[in-house]
Parts: C-alpha cells; sequence; structure tokens
C-alpha cells in the first residue's frame, strides 16, 4: 500500500437535524427492486442539508474523520439509504437502517429479500461501488458485521488480486461474514484493544477504534498486508483481555434514571454513558436497548 489509502466507514443512526424522508412515507411494496427504486425516488426529490460528514455523528464518525486527516485522504461512508456516499457530497436528512426490527428490515423480511439484496438494489445505477473503489485505491474498510453482511456481495467482486489493496478493520463476528478470499485482509484486532489507552469504547464503534489505533499508534497504513498483520498482533501480544463481568439488571425506566443523574457529568455523550452504565455502575444493558433509551431521552432534552 504505497500510495494514500482511501478509507471507508458505515453510516450512524445519530444524525444532525430531524429526518426529513424514511421509508414510512412510501406504501407497502413487496419487490426489493422496486422499494429501492421508489426510495431512491424519495431521496432524490429532498434537498440536500449538508455534506455527509457533517450529517453522521458518533464516535465511528469522529474516529474515521481523525484517522483520514492523519493521512490526508478522502473517506467515503456505507449508508443503508444511499448507499456508498464521499465524506464531502451533500446529502438529505433521512431515516433508513438495515438494523432488525427497522422500517426497512421488516419490510425486507416480509419480502424474504437479505440486506445483501438491498445494496445490491440500492447501489445499481451508482458509478461507485465498493469493489470498484478497492480496485482503483488501497483501501482501509471499517465496518461491523451488519454492514460486511449487507455489502458482501459487492465486496466478493473484489478480485484475488486487487485483496492486496485491503484491510479490513470490524469485530470477531464481522470476521466471520467476509468473503472467503479476504479473510487475510481482516487486521487481528480484538478485545484487548480496549485496554489500550485512548482506544477503548463500545462495540457499535470497535472498527473505527481499530482503525485509527492501525493508523495513528502504528502507522501501519503503508505496510505490506501480512507485515501489517504482524504489527497488530505483536502489539496487542502483551494486553490484557477485559474480563466479563455480569451487571445488575434494570428496568427500562431505572436505566433511564441513571441516565439523568449522570447526563451533565458526560456530557450527553452515548459512548461515555454507556461505558459509565457498564463499568462503573456495573448495570447489564445490551447495546442496542441502551441506544434507544438514550435517544428517547436526549429527544426529550431537546424539546
Amino acid at each position: 500500500m504505497t500510495a494514500t489509502a482511501v478509507i471507508i466507514t458505515s453510516c450512524t443512526q445519530r444524525k444532525s437535524g430531524r429526518h426529513h424522508v424514511d421509508l414510512t412515507q412510501l406504501p407497502p411494496i413487496g419487490n426489493v427492486e422496486q422499494l429501492a427504486e421508489a426510495w431512491q425516488g424519495l431521496v432524490g426529490l429532498a434537498l440536500p442539508v449538508c455534506p455527509a460528514r457533517s450529517l453522521y455523528r458518533g464516535r465511528s464518525i469522529t474516529d474515521t474523520a481523525a484517522a483520514a486527516a492523519y493521512l490526508g485522504s478522502s473517506w467515503y461512508v456505507v449508508s443503508a439509504g444511499l448507499g456508498l456516499v464521499c465524506s464531502d457530497q451533500p446529502v438529505p436528512a433521512y431515516e433508513c437502517t438495515v438494523t432488525s426490527g427497522s422500517e426497512l428490515g421488516d419490510r425486507l423480511k416480509l419480502s424474504g429479500a437479505t440486506t445483501a439484496d438491498w445494496w445490491s438494489a440500492i447501489t445499481a445505477l451508482q458509478s461507485l461501488s465498493l469493489s470498484r473503489l478497492i480496485a482503483q485505491h488501497p483501501t482501509l474498510l471499517a465496518l461491523p458485521s451488519s454492514y460486511l453482511r449487507m455489502t458482501h456481495d459487492d465486496l466478493a467482486r473484489v478480485s484475488i488480486a486487487k485483496a492486496g489493496n485491503l484491510r479490513i478493520f470490524t469485530s470477531k463476528a464481522g470476521a466471520q461474514v467476509v468473503p472467503e478470499h479476504l479473510a487475510k485482509c481482516v487486521m487481528p484486532y480484538d478485545d484487548r484493544l480496549e485496554s489500550v489507552r485512548n482506544y477503548a469504547g463500545t462495540q457499535s464503534d470497535f472498527a473505527q477504534r481499530a482503525l485509527r489505533h492501525f493508523v495513528e499508534a502504528l502507522g501501519a497504513a503503508s505496510l505490506p498486508l501480512e507485515e501489517a498483520r504482524t504489527k497488530v498482533s505483536a502489539a496487542l501480544a502483551r494486553r490484557p483481555r477485559r474480563p466479563r463481568t455480569m451487571g445488575r439488571r434494570m428496568s427500562d425506566e431505572e436505566v433511564r434514571q441513571v441516565l439523568i443523574s449522570q447526563w451533565v457529568r458526560h456530557a450527553g455523550s452515548s459512548a461515555r454513558l454507556l461505558r459509565h452504565l457498564r463499568d462503573e455502575a456495573r448495570i447489564s444493558c445490551e447495546q442496542k436497548r441502551f441506544g434507544r433509551i438514550w435517544r428517547a431521552l436526549a429527544a426529550e432534552r431537546r424539546a
């Protein structure tokens, strides 16, 4: 990887401003291709509100932007609603996620389609795809398992010859869904990263934290593939794994009250509040559940 790498990250559910476009504005549509076409028509009518880099919020975006600035690289976002977008691209405010229980997730389930089917449909008319971008540039790809499932078929089109262009940052679960011929491109990060000062965080931003560590702490972005893997392994070799402990169980309302009591101290940061629940208060709260409670509370405080 001698040339400056481009960086690709996942979008976030946290966005600036209010959502102007969402799938509830469309009638039931059974076919995934027709649904994607109708959705793109809806998005096309919406006015852009800001560049993609300003729309998405959260640590995963902050760490991606920092890594890109460190390298002087351009960066892109994998969006379930917009496809592959450059961080400088003007985009509308929207809500579209493939998570289980979401509007899109429910519609795909009813139609018998997969998230990979949706990605194929939503990017069919785009001039740029993940596989084309990777073929053209050295690429640092930081995606959680759900996004790797969604983009699986696109990534599968990366040739063996071009696989050397790619470094993948993801969780253990994500590594299991990477196309087989790209398995060696996964950098061997694991939960030992949590013991590295300034790089601990939540599971939702693990991929981007690993990316930033790789770029800033290791300076490994330009290394050949095997040397890069070796450097990551060596950096984590003597790091301890975080012990898993069972936290106290609480109702949603009890968790909400803890968040209220800690809101000012942690400046309302979802990452810091979740870390407080787990590490300081020793409260058991699954990440998706926490996100739901936090978003409701954040909305209340903005009202």
